[in-house]
């Protein structure tokens, strides 16, 4: 780019784009010689960004049809992008399950690591709160929390309530 002064990016792979430059020497409305995925790519004739099926038509792979001839000392570059599909993942939206440990960064969730809640809101196992025994916990509350009738809470040493903090136990508080 002229002008930038900037170092050249370093976030796309190589082979995950392909830059192919027609330096055009007779009026002609096709380029060849290309290998690209129908709807991942961009044509450029003399620096002007073409719109797909309404500048010119890309759908075999191999070859762009322009709808307007370019000319005899034009440049059309088209520039190509290799797709991929990601695996292994769990939707954000529609959610998943984890057959593994997951380690965030206030600590790790295991299988079956129970419910947590505190701080941090609710983390962990939602459905039933089922899960390990032993918790570490920090000493003091900064944040209100409910404790349902239904639901068996615990923590080990000093407690500190924070100023201006509620904790809220619905149903029977053990004190051990």
């Amino acid at each position: 780019m002229a002008g930038y002064i900037g170092t050249k990016a370093s976030v796309v792979t190589p082979g995950a784009e392909r830059k192919k430059i027609f330096a055009i020497t007779t009026t002609t409305t096709s380029l060849t010689g290309l290998v690209y995925t129908p709807g991942f790519v961009h044509v450029y004739h003399n620096g002007v960004r073409l719109v797909d099926g309404t500048d010119y038509t890309a759908t075999n792979g191999t070859s762009i049809t322009l709808t307007t001839a370019a000319q005899s000392g034009d440049e059309v570059v088209v520039i190509s992008y290799a797709t991929f599909q990601t695996s292994d993942t769990v939707s954000a939206s529609a959610g998943g399950t984890f057959t593994g440990e997951v380690t965030f960064a206030g600590g790790t969730v295991g299988a079956g690591g129970g419910l947590f809640k505190g701080e941090n809101g609710e983390t962990g196992d939602t459905t039933n709160g089922a899960g390990d025994i032993f918790r570490i916990n920090e000493q003091t509350l900064n944040t209100n929390v409910t404790i349902d009738a239904d639901e068996n809470a615990s923590c080990a040493g000093p407690l500190t309530v924070a100023t201006g903090v509620t904790l809220t136990v619905n149903g029977n508080l053990t004190v051990v």
